[in-house]
This record gives structure tokens, C-alpha cells and sequence, in this order.
């Protein structure tokens, strides 16, 4: 029974590929039983006939589960019976119709046009043969090439369905990609704006608790608020996680480990100031936050275009910039996080005709300034990410205790 199950379901699967539907089945089991009345009210004078047809209806049977190859046996079935010297027998013309039809629906050769005008040929000599008037059999030719362009009509109608269909498949996983865009774009803001500050306050309250000294009161003061801020810092993880779980696209600006105090404040700058003015401050904003923690170290801007020589601000060139200052907003927390306070840090930025580089050198730190920051790991790999899909990359590596950073960016300049 099982076996017998399997059959049924693969049969129906089958027929649900073809596109095989229930009026089709009726049409089916009509010709068949139409033609096996025929075999009973006329009933052949040769046993080949008889064969031919039983062959023919059985293949009218087997018709929707192979279309095209089992129409070609109906109408070989249906030519052996013309050619046979039996003018007796069923006349076939039901099978026959319906095979021109699953013809034309399934058709994609041009070749399948061919079997209309062979199949009325066929039909022509016969009744030749038996010396009936043309215009006896004229509407019966007519109808071959009726029932075939009748499948071509639902061949067209199917594909226009089907056109239809994946246009509506094609907007909904449109929509469902924006969508996922979206969650990426809040994501990447909310750690951009959020985390920066957080982690920003974390340090300074760390920082500010190990120097209140023997006053109890400011002590407990900072270590509740230290706890509140990397509690909230771990919620906001939770949430940049989720929406973030249906994949890392190219348009992430998130950070490894929150953005900088630097980050926040170049977030709401003018965007009516030039690129290299911008860089100043977030690198401004960036020594100084450090400063505030007690790193050492500088950070510098090389410009080597003339103003004449900038790129034209478009959509591309907005997202290479943009690319380059969230990077840095990455780096001074990354700094603040692993870097040593009693080493030294450099950043500095080029700006030439070949494009934008970013180079960062730190000591690392045996322990961590932050060691409760929540980590989720994805900061410089969606950086690397999202340079890599500007045609850039991002290179690091460590080497006797210091962090070495290499980012570059190809520029596209306007023709002069």
C-alpha cells in the first residue's frame, strides 16, 4: 500500500508540474470514452486497427502525465489507422483534437507547428482515397489548426499568469529585502548613536570611580551608574543582534565595539563643510575623548588635493566619506578599549588622487579598560565589509604588542 501511495504522489506531482489541471482530466476521459464508443458502434475489420486504437486511448489515459511525447503517440496512432485499408473503426478525431491542443499549450519548438498541417494532410488523403468531396471534410481540416491555436491561446495565457506571478514574487522579496535594509540601516544607528556614548560613559564613570578616593558615597554612586550603563549597553546589544539576524549586508556603518564620543558629535555636523574639515573634527573629537582617558597620542589629517581637484559630492562619493569617518568613530573606541594609556596611538588619514587610506597604530593593552563591555564582535568585519564593497579593503594585524590598521578607498574624481 505504501508503495501504491508513493505512485499516487508522485503521479499527482507530476501532473502538478505539467500544469495539468482538472478540466484537463475531463477532456481526457471524455475523448477516451467517446472513442471507446466508437470501437462498439463501428467495429474495425482488421485486428491492427483494433490495436491501434486500444493503443490510442490508453495513450489519451497517460496524455497529462507526459504531454508532448504521449500527444506524438496519438497521433501516430492516428496515422497507422489512415494508412490502413480499414475504412470501419473509431475514428479517432477526439484523441486526435486533443492532443493537437496539449500541442500547442506545451509546445516551445517551432517545430510543433509542423503537426497541424501533417496531421490534416494525413486526413485529406484519406478521405481522397475514399473519394469524398472536399468541401465534405473542409470544416474537419479547419478544426486541427482551431484546437491547436486554442493551446497556443492558453500557452500564451499561462505565461502571461506566470509573468504576473513572478512579477508579484520578485516585489515581495523587493520589499523583503528593503525591509531587511531598514533593520540594517536602524541597527547600524542605533550602535553608531547609542553604544558610542554608552560605552564613552562606562570608561569615564570607570575611570572617574578610581579616583573618588576613600568617599564612599561618590564610590557607590559610580558603581551603580557603571552597572546601569553596561546593563543598558547589553540591552542595546540584544536589540542591534536582532536586527541584525537576517544577515550582514554592504551598507552596514556599525562598530565593533560602540562609536566614539567623536563619532556622536561629527554625527550632527553641517553637512554644508567640506570632507577635510569634517575629518579635523572627528580626529579633534577623537584625540580629545581620549585625552580625557588618559591615552597619549595624535591624530592628523594629509590632504593632497587642491580644492580644484575635490570630487564632485554625489550618492557615491557621500558613502565613500561617510565609509572613512565611521571608521574612525570605530577606531578611537577600539583605541580606548584595547589600547594601552601609558603607550602612544597615531591616526592619520590621506586624502590624494588615488583615494582615501587610513592608517592606525596603538599599543595593546594587557587588560582591557572595559572589561564588562558587552562584545559582539562584527565591528571591523562589517567595516572591512562595507569598504569592500566600495572597491576598498581593510587590512590589520599585531605585532610585538602593537595594533596596526591599514584602510584604503579608491576616489572617483569628476572630469576636470
Amino acid at each position: 500500500m505504501a508503495d501504491v501511495a508513493e505512485l499516487v504522489r508522485r503521479a499527482g506531482a507530476r501532473i502538478r508540474a505539467a500544469g495539468v489541471g482538472p478540466v484537463m482530466w475531463c477532456v481526457v476521459l471524455l475523448s477516451a470514452g467517446l472513442t471507446v464508443l466508437e470501437m462498439f458502434e463501428y467495429p474495425a475489420q482488421l485486428v491492427a486497427t483494433t490495436v491501434l486504437t486500444v493503443i490510442h486511448i490508453l495513450c489519451l489515459l497517460v496524455l497529462p502525465f507526459y504531454p508532448l511525447p504521449v500527444s506524438v503517440a496519438v497521433a501516430v496512432t492516428y496515422v497507422g489507422c489512415a494508412f490502413l485499408p480499414d475504412m470501419s473503426g473509431a475514428s479517432l478525431f477526439y484523441g486526435m483534437w486533443v492532443a493537437l491542443a496539449a500541442v500547442g499549450r506545451y509546445g516551445r519548438s517551432r517545430w510543433w507547428w509542423l503537426m497541424p498541417p501533417l496531421i490534416a494532410a494525413v486526413r485529406w488523403m484519406v478521405a481522397a482515397r475514399a473519394g469524398i468531396p472536399f468541401g465534405d471534410y473542409a470544416i474537419l481540416l479547419v478544426s486541427f489548426f482551431v484546437v491547436y491555436a486554442f493551446g497556443r491561446a492558453m500557452s500564451w495565457r499561462a505565461t502571461a499568469v506566470q509573468a504576473e506571478q513572478d512579477r508579484l514574487r520578485y516585489e515581495r522579496e523587493r520589499d523583503r529585502v528593503e525591509a531587511m535594509r531598514r533593520d540594517e540601516r536602524a541597527a547600524s544607528q542605533i550602535h553608531d548613536a547609542v553604544t558610542s556614548d554608552l560605552a564613552y560613559m562606562a570608561m569615564r564613570l570607570d575611570y572617574e570611580r578610581s579616583r573618588s578616593g576613600n568617599d564612599e558615597q561618590h564610590a557607590a554612586l559610580f558603581d551603580d551608574l557603571y552597572q546601569r550603563t553596561i546593563d543598558t549597553l547589553g540591552e542595546v546589544r540584544t536589540v542591534i543582534n536582532m536586527l541584525d539576524g537576517n544577515g550582514n549586508g554592504d551598507a552596514k556603518r556599525a562598530g565593533d565595539d560602540g562609536n566614539t564620543e567623536a563619532g556622536s558629535s561629527t554625527a550632527t555636523s553641517s553637512s554644508c563643510i567640506t570632507f577635510p574639515d569634517h575629518i579635523r573634527d572627528v580626529l579633534e573629537h577623537g584625540d580629545q575623548y581620549l585625552a580625557q582617558l588618559g591615552f597619549t597620542g595624535d591624530s592628523m589629517m594629509i590632504d593632497n588635493l587642491s580644492e580644484r581637484e575635490s570630487p564632485d559630492v554625489d550618492d557615491i562619493i557621500r558613502e565613500q566619506e561617510s565609509a572613512v569617518i565611521d571608521l574612525l568613530r570605530e577606531l578611537y573606541t577600539n583605541i580606548a578599549v584595547h589600547g594601552e594609556p601609558s603607550g602612544e596611538y597615531r591616526v592619520v588619514v590621506r586624502r590624494d588622487s588615488d583615494g582615501l587610506s587610513v592608517d592606525q597604530v596603538n599599543d595593546i593593552a594587557t587588560q582591557s579598560l572595559l572589561p564588562d563591555k558587552p562584545h559582539s564582535g562584527k565591528g571591523l568585519t562589517l567595516h572591512r565589509e562595507r569598504f569592500a564593497a566600495l572597491g576598498g579593503s581593510i587590512n590589520t594585524s599585531a605585532e610585538d604588542g602593537t595594533w596596526i590598521l591599514h584602510a584604503t578607498l579608491p576616489y572617483v574624481l569628476s572630469p576636470e
